[in-house]
């Protein structure tokens, strides 16, 4: 066989096999085997623990776990404002807008906590305002829900309650892998309606 052809065989065998390799490649390479496998196994663990409730998500994509926890935050210190909400419930609706003071975390593969965000540390403890259907991730928003003013929660949320298969980037670089179990401290501070007119009606 000539030394062009042999060549050209050796290169369609290569871009073959190439080939090959990626169609058998689903969308979540880069997370390991190992760190789904960990995943999984924290959510089993903290659902099999009496000391965590569960609550579903109004998604149907599964449940959060959480518990009171009252060594997160313990001063009182209120963004109150004449427009916070008292309703029957306490508790907020998706339009209307919160005030609160958070920690989330994840934790690596050695068992290391992993602090993503914070309202705490650098900055001052001063409560993050947003409106509850603004793009928090699922298990979040379910948790919120459920909240009245001044409770404060640890909240274990599976990944497909938080950023999912994908993961989360920022400015293009992956800070929190896909199938991550992320958990929250939070404290929900005030809530503020979405129309200050509508306990009027």
């Amino acid at each position: 066989m000539n030394k062009k052809l042999l060549a050209l065989a050796v290169f369609l065998c290569t871009i073959m096999s190439f080939t090959a390799c990626m169609n058998d490649k689903d969308d979540d390479d880069n997370v390991s085997d190992e760190w789904k496998t960990y995943n999984n196994k924290l959510v089993n663990e903290v659902a099999s623990n009496s000391v965590y409730s569960a609550r579903a998500s109004m998604s149907g994509n599964g449940s959060v776990y959480w518990k009171s926890v009252d060594d997160f935050i313990q001063d009182e210190t209120s963004t109150a404002s004449p427009s916070t909400k008292i309703t029957e419930s306490g508790t907020p609706y998706m339009t209307d807008s919160v005030a609160i003071r958070y920690e989330g975390w994840f934790y690596l593969l050695d068992g290391t906590k992993y602090t993503f965000d914070s309202t705490e540390g650098d900055k001052n403890g001063i409560p993050f305002r947003t409106r509850v259907n603004s793009g928090l991730v699922d298990g979040f928003v379910t948790m919120l829900q459920y909240m009245r003013k001044g409770d404060q929660v640890e909240v274990c949320i599976p990944y497909l309650l938080g950023y999912g298969t994908s993961g989360f980037y920022n400015s293009g670089v992956q800070v929190i892998p896909g199938y991550t179990t992320l958990w929250f401290r939070m404290k929900l501070m005030d809530i503020y309606p979405n129309n200050p007119d509508e306990w009027n009606k």
